[in-house]
């Protein structure tokens, strides 16, 4: 995925992709895991604008993924979609920046600055998309917000019913508190 300054013509494109899942290759390795699986197609709708030598990329991404619930364990296919945006700048020469970081006495990295350099008049779109993607898969995906998850003694998924099993009591010294009645003086 890759795109030409000299195609954004009059300061703006507007881009729709479509693809496989195959052309990530860090989301491959998940979904080969069994962690994840993408239905097609993975969407990504993009407007870029150039501003001299910079480009402001917006975009939403879309995808239907099944995920394995953090709590029951239970496979669940839910939409994702996310918004974004990152800018790229043309990479600067290697002894401008030196001389700044003398000059300042502070040294900067890309990812400091906010922005994704490119050469050659090139933007490589794949790492920054690929990122997006990334940081749209929750941590730990639950299949609804009111799921129970599994019992911890026998294993039984409590979203399907109650189990047998005798909980285990705290022992707390201060349970003897909570039937106190306080009431306030008059």
């Amino acid at each position: 995925m890759q795109i030409e300054l000299k195609d954004i013509k009059a300061g703006e494109l507007v881009q729709e992709y479509s693809c496989a899942i195959d052309e990530f290759p860090a989301i491959s390795d998940l979904v080969d895991s069994g962690e994840l699986k993408f239905y097609p197609p993975l969407a990504f709708s993009l407007r870029l604008q150039r501003t001299g030598k910079l480009v402001v990329v917006e975009g939403n991404l879309s995808a239907e993924v099944e995920f394995q619930c953090g709590r029951c364990l239970q496979k669940y296919k839910t939409a994702v979609a996310e918004s974004f945006s990152f800018t790229f700048a043309p990479q600067p020469e290697k002894c401008e920046i030196e001389e700044e970081a003398i000059d300042e006495e502070v040294e900067l990295v890309d990812s400091d600055l906010g922005l994704i350099f490119y050469q050659d008049e090139l933007l490589e779109l794949q790492e920054p998309l690929l990122e997006q993607l990334l940081m749209a898969i929750p941590i730990s995906p639950l299949c609804k917000d009111s799921c129970s998850g599994l019992c911890p003694e026998c294993g039984v998924n409590l979203n399907n019913g109650n189990c047998d099993c005798v909980k285990k009591v705290f022992n707390n010294k201060f349970n003897i508190l909570a039937n106190l009645d306080f009431k306030s003086p008059e």
